[in-house]
C-alpha cells in the first residue's frame, strides 16, 4: 500500500539559511553573499563542480598547490552540481587536471565561511569554463538551519509525512542533517543534479499518495514541475527567476507556512 504523504527538501536556502563567499580568480577578488547559480549562468560553458572533499584536507594541503597537482588521484571526487550548458564530468576533470590555479584560493573562501558560520555545515565548489579552459572562481558556503525549521520538520512528521532530501551537495556535507534531526540516510539523495532530482520525484510518486518538492533554486525546477505539489520558498533568495515561478505550485516566504500550506492543499485532494 502506498504511503501518505513525501516531503522531499532542497538543502541549501531551502532548509539551510546560508552564508556564500566566492573568488573570482581572474580579479583576486573575494565577493561576500553571492549568489552561486547567478555566477554559473553568466555564460555557457560554466559548471559548478562540487569535488567531495572534508575541508579539513582542502585547509591542509600546503596553499602553493596547484588544481592539477590536487585533484590528481582524485578525480573520483570530481561531480557537476549544475552548468549553464551541457558539461560533461569528463571535461570537467580534465580542465581541473591542467589548471595551474592554486588550492589557496580555496581556502580562502573557506577560512572566510569558517569564521562566519561555524560549526554545522560546509561544503566548497569551483566554477570552471570549459569554452576558456579556466576554473573561474572558488566558492565556500556554510549554513545552519532556519529557526523555525525543526518546528516544521516535527509538524510534518505528525501529519504523517516521510522527509526526503535531495541536493547537490556531497554526502559528506549532508551527514550533519542525519545527526541534527535524524533524516535517515537512504532518506538523503546527495550529489543530485537538477534531472536527478526530478526522476527522485518521479521514483516516489509511485510510492506514495501525495509527492511534495520543496525548493529555492533553478536546479529545483524541474523536480517542483514534477512534484504532486512544487512549493517554492523565497525565504533566503527573494528575487528568482520567472522561471523558477513558473515552475512551482506556490510560493511561500517563511518556512513555518509550509505546514499549514500542506493541510490546506492536500485535504482537499482526492484520496
Amino acid at each position: 500500500m502506498p504511503g501518505k504523504l513525501a516531503v522531499i527538501f532542497d538543502v541549501a536556502g531551502t532548509m539551510l539559511e546560508m552564508y556564500r563567499v566566492a573568488k573570482d580568480l581572474s580579479r583576486n577578488l573575494l565577493m561576500e553573499g553571492i549568489f552561486t547559480m547567478e555566477l554559473v549562468m553568466e555564460k555557457g560553458g560554466r559548471a559548478l563542480v562540487i569535488p567531495h572533499l572534508d575541508p579539513v584536507e582542502v585547509m591542509k594541503t600546503p596553499a602553493e598547490t596547484t588544481f592539477a597537482d590536487f585533484f590528481r588521484g582524485r578525480e573520483g571526487n570530481v561531480v557537476i552540481s549544475c552548468s549553464s550548458t551541457p558539461v560533461s564530468e569528463d571535461e570537467a576533470r580534465r580542465l581541473l587536471l591542467s589548471s595551474e590555479a592554486e588550492v589557496s584560493s580555496l581556502q580562502e573562501t573557506l577560512a572566510a565561511v569558517c569564521s562566519r558560520c561555524p560549526g554545522f555545515y560546509y561544503t566548497s565548489g569551483l566554477i570552471v569554463d570549459v569554452e576558456t579552459g579556466m576554473v573561474t572562481h572558488s566558492i565556500s558556503t556554510g549554513g545552519r538551519p532556519f529557526p523555525e525549521m525543526e518546528a516544521v520538520l516535527e509538524e510534518l512528521e505528525e501529519m504523517g509525512a516521510d522527509i526526503y532530501v535531495a541536493s547537490g551537495d556531497s554526502k559528506r556535507s549532508l551527514s550533519s542533517l542525519t545527526r541534527w534531526r535524524g533524516i535517515r540516510e537512504e532518506r538523503i539523495y546527495p550529489a543530485s543534479k537538477p534531472h536527478r532530482k526530478e526522476e527522485i520525484v518521479t521514483g516516489l510518486k509511485g510510492e506514495y499518495r501525495t509527492v511534495v518538492m520543496v525548493g529555492d533554486g533553478l536546479n529545483d525546477r524541474y523536480a517542483l514541475k514534477a512534484a504532486d505539489l512544487g512549493v517554492l520558498t523565497v525565504q533566503q533568495e527573494s528575487r528568482p527567476p520567472s522561471e523558477l515561478l513558473e515552475a512551482a505550485d506556490e510560493v511561500i516566504d517563511e518556512m513555518r507556512k509550509l505546514p499549514e500550506l500542506l493541510r490546506s492543499r492536500i485535504d482537499k485532494s482526492p484520496a
